[in-house]
C-alpha cells in the first residue's frame, strides 16, 4: 500500500509572537493581544471611539474579542467595520500557530464580536489565524507536540 503524505501535512501558520512554552500561554497571548491593540490605536490604525474587550475560554481555547463603537447606522458601507475586524484577526493571529494538517488542532480559535448599541452582535469573524505558510522542521515538530 502506498502512504500519500500531504505537503500540507508538514506546514504550519506560525505567528511572529506566537511561541511554546512558560510565557506562550493563551492568557499571555491575550495580555500581549491587548497591549498590541493600545499601541495600534495609539497610532491611528484603531479609531479611538472604538472599544475592544479581550476574553479567554481556555477550555475552548478560544481568545474572544468583543468590540463596541461601531455601527452599521454609522459605517453603512461597512468599510470602518471590515478594515477593524480584518485588523484584530490578523493581529491575533500574530500569536497563534496552526498546524495545516488534520490532526492537530489550533493553539486557539479567535472569535471576534462586534457589538451594536443593545449589546448584541451584529457581525463577527470566527478562525484560527491568516498568515505566512511555512514548512515545519523535524525539530518544530518535535517541540510542538
Amino acid at each position: 500500500m502506498t502512504h500519500f503524505k500531504s505537503t500540507v501535512d508538514c506546514s504550519v501558520l506560525w505567528g511572529a509572537r506566537a511561541g511554546i512554552g512558560p510565557g506562550y500561554t493563551l492568557e499571555a497571548a491575550a495580555v500581549r493581544l491587548t497591549e498590541d491593540i493600545a499601541e495600534l490605536r495609539d497610532e491611528g490604525g484603531i479609531p479611538h471611539h472604538v472599544r475592544t474587550v479581550i476574553e479567554v475560554l481556555p477550555q475552548q481555547r478560544v481568545l474572544e474579542i468583543r468590540v463596541e463603537g461601531l455601527s452599521v447606522e454609522a459605517d453603512p458601507d461597512r468599510t470602518t467595520i471590515r478594515e477593524v475586524a480584518n485588523t484584530l484577526f490578523e493581529l491575533a493571529s500574530y500569536f497563534n500557530i496552526v498546524a495545516l494538517d488534520d490532526a492537530t488542532p489550533p493553539l486557539f480559535t479567535q472569535r471576534i464580536l462586534l457589538l451594536g448599541t443593545d449589546g448584541r452582535p451584529f457581525s463577527a469573524m470566527v478562525g484560527a489565524a491568516v498568515g505566512d505558510v511555512e514548512p515545519v522542521t523535524r525539530q518544530q515538530n518535535l517541540r510542538a507536540v
